[in-house]
């Protein structure tokens, strides 16, 4: 078989800690490479906020370093033996659809020998293929605000949004909230595009003391509007934004 690699920045074992899917036991696969700077340009070099952003992404000194292999080398036996046990396997990034076409190969072969049930995590700018679409059980969409540092045409594609949006597709939008205006943006420019019962809100916070400090808000703001809450639990049991 011809070789076929992904870009891969880090694999582990742990239990989801965002989302619909909050607790489940899930092998994650971490791909390498995003399309958006979340804290704004240049915070990769200084890691500090730019362009307005009011946080960075939590694992840009992950995604930004990987290692190219195969697919058929991905996952260890002790991995594949967790999925043929009911553990979910979660595609993350970064953005995995910067890497669309051999995703869904690895995800095809792995479908193949495990069974396995399929989450993606997205930023939602990339349009997934038919194919992409029928393979995954859920698409957790994190659409990205101006809070973010990121210029607004990059983090809105309504065909994107659309696609994973479809009702007959398993998907949520996960929003990280930082300050109240942040509602009014989701409600504003995204409204058109998503369902408003698979809205979810979860609070801005790379450690504790920061989720902590903007938790209430957003489980308040959740409560006004009646939308879903989410909580890191990453962050709340471990204080660590990946890995565990």
């Amino acid at each position: 078989m011809k070789s076929i690699k992904l870009a891969i920045s880090e694999i582990f074992f742990s239990i989801q800690g965002e989302g619909k899917t909050v607790g489940i036991p899930s092998v994650f696969v971490r791909l390498g490479g995003c399309n958006l700077i979340c804290g704004g340009e240049g915070t990769q070099n200084d890691k500090k906020l730019h362009n307005n952003a009011k946080w960075r992404c939590d694992t840009i000194e992950i995604w930004r370093k990987s290692k190219s292999i195969n697919i058929q080398s991905i996952l260890d036996i002790k991995y594949i033996n967790q999925l043929k046990k009911g553990a979910h396997l979660i595609i993350t990034g970064g953005e995995p659809l910067i890497q669309q076409e051999n995703l869904i190969l690895f995800l095809n072969y792995i479908k193949k020998i495990t069974g396995c049930y399929i989450e993606i995590e997205t930023n939602g700018t990339i349009i997934p293929n038919k194919e992409l679409l029928e393979l995954v059980d859920l698409f957790n969409c994190s659409p990205k605000l101006s809070s973010s540092g990121n210029n607004k045409d990059d983090c809105i594609v309504p065909q994107a949004l659309k696609a994973i949006n479809s009702k007959s597709r398993d998907s949520i939008f996960k929003f990280v909230v930082s300050e109240n205006k942040d509602l009014n943006e989701i409600l504003k420019d995204f409204n058109k595009y998503i369902s408003r019962e698979k809205i979810w809100l979860m609070p801005a916070g790379e450690n504790q003391k920061y989720l902590k400090k903007n938790r209430k808000k957003v489980i308040d703001i959740c409560k006004k509007e009646n939308f879903k809450f989410s909580n890191r639990l990453q962050i709340d049991i471990w204080d660590q934004k990946t890995g565990v």
